[in-house]
């Protein structure tokens, strides 16, 4: 996933067979519309307003509802794929996207050791923030005109994470705190 632009990847674990569960390795913070807003930078507040938004990704005859404050009026261009783009141009490679891995073999793992190998190259840049939890990792990075944010958690015991996130080039990318924010609230359901 190495793009120009801003990644922001929040991962919280997935409860399988029609569960509901929140993002932030257990208990999300509740969604707060107004905080997240709260922090996109005056520059960007005429282009850029969140809003509460259930993204639906649909895999076979699976489908995966993530509930989370995502950019009003960007679009999702297939349905296999929970990512949105903007509606205004924000860069080529600029979007919003929440999604599960399970890196292989959907089975219990280390989710820790995943999670630093899944985004190693993202540690390759000028890393700005990596904090590890016991459960969790938040990693912001910057690599050229990409600004990477990584907010990881997990439970263990869990087959796979879920991944909540945006790309977002470099006119946009001090959107980094809003999106993190929006991203510690993910609720994940599957039926």
């Amino acid at each position: 996933m190495n793009k120009l632009g801003l990644v922001v990847i929040c991962v919280a674990a997935i409860a399988c067979g029609g569960k509901k569960k929140a993002g932030g390795g257990g208990e999300a913070k509740p969604l707060d519309v107004a905080a997240v807003n709260a922090l996109v930078p005056a520059s960007l507040k005429d282009k850029v307003t969140f809003e509460k938004r259930e993204i639906v990704e649909k895999r076979g005859r699976s489908k995966t509802t993530y509930t989370v404050a995502a950019p009003k009026g960007w679009k999702q261009e297939m349905d296999s794929f929970a990512n949105l783009k903007p509606d205004k141009d924000m860069g080529f490679m600029t979007k919003f996207d929440v999604g599960s891995n399970c890196d292989g073999e959907c089975v219990s793992k280390d989710w820790a050791a995943t999670v630093e190998k899944v985004y190693a190259s993202y540690l390759k840049g000028k890393v700005i923030k990596d904090v590890k939890g016991a459960s969790s990792r938040t990693i912001i990075a910057e690599s050229g005109d990409l600004t990477i944010v990584v907010v990881a958690s997990w439970e263990d015991g869990a087959k796979e994470y879920s991944s909540c996130g945006a790309t977002l080039e470099k006119d946009v990318k001090d959107l980094a705190l809003a999106v993190e924010k929006a991203c510690e609230s993910v609720t994940v359901s599957e039926d």
